[in-house]
């Protein structure tokens, strides 16, 4: 798995399970998430490696990039994804 800031991971377990974040950065086994509404750029969720999918697109090439930016790409990504699943 490739974990590159910038690409799109969803949460397989917790409370949060299927929640689509951005990665921000990689610490170790860990990963820094934001998903630009609930999880921002200041209070970012922090998840292990092993409880993330990484989806093989990157949704932020360059940084910085503001919250409101992550979540309206998150928010085009879901809703094409939506439209797949109904076709």
């Amino acid at each position: 798995m490739d974990y590159q800031p910038g690409c799109l991971a969803r949460s397989l377990v917790g409370h949060d399970k299927d929640q689509y974040y951005v990665i921000l950065s990689v610490e170790g086994e860990r990963v820094v998430l934001a998903d630009g509404r609930t999880r921002t750029q200041k209070h970012p969720k922090r998840k292990n490696k092993r409880h993330i999918q990484v989806v093989n697109r990157c949704l932020v090439e360059e940084f910085p990039v503001s919250d409101e930016e992550i979540y309206a790409r998150l928010r085009s990504f879901v809703k094409c994804a939506a439209n797949r699943e109904k076709e």
